[in-house]
C-alpha cells in the first residue's frame, strides 16, 4: 500500500474569490505544498533530492481537480496525499481534500516527473530510482 500523508489547512479570506469561496487556483499552490509535505513524511525535500540523486527536482507536468463541495474562508481541510500511480520516469500524486463532517471538497492529481538536466541544459524526464519508489510505496 502507498504511503500516505495527511495535513491540515485552514482556508483564510484571502485565499477567497469575490463569492467567498476559494479561488480555484489556490488548490494547485496546496496541492505542491502538500506533495511537498509528502516528501518530508519520509524525510526528503526538493534540496535532499538533488544532493542524494543529483536531479533538479519533481517538475510538474499535468494537473487536475475535480470540485465537488464550496470551501470559504474559515474552513479547515483535513488533506490525504499519496503517490497513485508509477511511471517509468513519472509519477502520479492523488490528493483528496476534505472539508466538515468528512465530506469531500476537492480531488486532485499531479502528474511529476524526475527531472534532470540534460547536456544541452533543458530539463528532462529520468527513470525514477527504485530507492525513491521505495519510499513511498
Amino acid at each position: 500500500m502507498a504511503h500516505r500523508n495527511r495535513t491540515e489547512i485552514r482556508a483564510n479570506w484571502g485565499d477567497c474569490d469575490a463569492a467567498g469561496i476559494i479561488f480555484y487556483p489556490v488548490y494547485f499552490r496546496w496541492f505542491d505544498e502538500c506533495t511537498q509535505a509528502l516528501l518530508r513524511s519520509v524525510g526528503l525535500d526538493q534540496r535532499s533530492l538533488r544532493d542524494e540523486f543529483g536531479i533538479v527536482g519533481t517538475a510538474a507536468v499535468d494537473a487536475s481537480a475535480r470540485f465537488t463541495a464550496p470551501v470559504t474562508y474559515g474552513d479547515l481541510l483535513r488533506t490525504t496525499s499519496f503517490v497513485e500511480r508509477w511511471g517509468t520516469s513519472s509519477f502520479t500524486v492523488y490528493h483528496r481534500f476534505d472539508g466538515e463532517a468528512e465530506v469531500m471538497a476537492v480531488e486532485g492529481r499531479e502528474v511529476r516527473i524526475w527531472a534532470k538536466r540534460g547536456a544541452d541544459g533543458r530539463l528532462r524526464a529520468e527513470p525514477i530510482p527504485d530507492a525513491f519508489r521505495g519510499l513511498l510505496g
